[in-house]
């Protein structure tokens, strides 16, 4: 065998090549578990919008509730006076009374009963003269204040669980609607029902988050044909809806707070009717392009525009009540 064919045997040798597999690293299950909880993604990759309107909201009412907090322990409370008497919701700052009432002889305050004033004059001076009785913003701004810091928690963190994932899912625009919509319901709802209470808090726009957020997940169980994906969000709802729910509850029983019940169910309505017209009906019987689901969405908006038609109405002619027991403890 000369040189040339060592040359050619060597070449011929087969070359092996040795591949290491790659370490997998131990996930941590639990994380991965509670991230899947927290998002409703239904779909692999879907898209993500970032929470900006919802955490921007739950920053303003702590930093407000913060202002008022530090002002009413300073030695001028005035600041957090005039934040409580200029937001809150408060219909005989919002509405006219009847000219009987209006001109009634009240006593000018607590320490002056030998000296009358007009009721008019008394309840200007606690609404603040500017646009009285036509302070319509307070449908707004009494969701921006709180009683206390356990008022303050509750609604907050509500707020957050409900609002991040469907802001995440849905973007930024779909939840400011929904969310000043389920809002001015509220307030709608708690002066048609509830003339002379005084009310404040963003309970009625959480309420509004929540059943749009049950809404959203009851449409996920029908369009969801994996039975285990069925019950993940079953156990979802339970975890982020039943058990945030009872320790609500259990924490205002305990508190013995005053509840706005007319507040809650007016946004609580408003947000299960948007829930409707933008998913449909969660009935498991048909699919989302049949007709009846069409109808469904149509008839919900018909609805909405009903409802924000005759709770304005109302609200724009009937007059004030009067507050004389109560004027000068607002």
């Amino acid at each position: 065998m000369n040189n040339y064919d060592n040359i050619d045997l060597e070449m011929e040798e087969s070359l092996s090549v040795r591949v290491e597999e790659p370490i997998r690293r131990k996930k941590n299950t639990v994380y991965l578990w509670l991230r899947r909880i927290f998002t409703l993604d239904d779909e692999l990759n879907e898209k993500h919008y970032y929470p900006i309107f919802i955490i921007f909201v739950s920053v303003l009412h702590i930093s407000i509730h913060l202002l008022r907090y530090i002002s009413s322990r300073s030695k001028d409370p005035s600041l957090s006076r005039l934040l409580y008497d200029g937001g809150k919701r408060y219909l005989p700052c919002m509405r006219p009374a009847s000219d009987d009432i209006r001109l009634r002889k009240v006593a000018c305050g607590l320490l002056y009963r030998n000296i009358t004033c007009n009721y008019d004059d008394i309840l200007r001076k606690k609404c603040f003269s500017f646009m009285y009785p036509h302070q319509l913003w307070r449908m707004i701004t009494s969701n921006l204040l709180h009683v206390d810091w356990s008022h303050l928690k509750n609604n907050v963190s509500l707020q957050l669980l409900y609002g991040i994932p469907l802001e995440r899912k849905y973007g930024s625009i779909r939840i400011v609607i929904i969310y000043w919509l389920c809002t001015l319901s509220a307030s709608l709802a708690f002066t048609m029902l509830r003339r002379i209470a005084i009310g404040i808090g963003a309970s009625g726009a959480v309420y509004g988050l929540q059943f749009f957020f049950i809404m959203e997940r009851l449409m996920a169980i029908k369009t969801n044909t994996d039975q285990r994906r069925r019950l993940f969000i079953v156990i979802q709802l339970l975890l982020m809806v039943v058990v945030p729910k009872r320790i609500a509850i259990f924490t205002m029983n305990y508190r013995k707070v005053s509840i706005g019940h007319a507040a809650h169910f007016g946004g609580g309505l408003m947000g299960f009717l948007l829930g409707i017209g933008m998913f449909g009906c969660p009935w498991p019987w048909n699919n989302e392009n049949c007709i009846s689901q069409r109808i469904c969405r149509r008839l919900t908006i018909v609805f909405v525009f009903l409802y924000f038609l005759m709770t304005v109405t109302i609200f724009f002619l009937r007059d004030a009540p009067s507050m004389e027991r109560f004027l000068y403890g607002i």
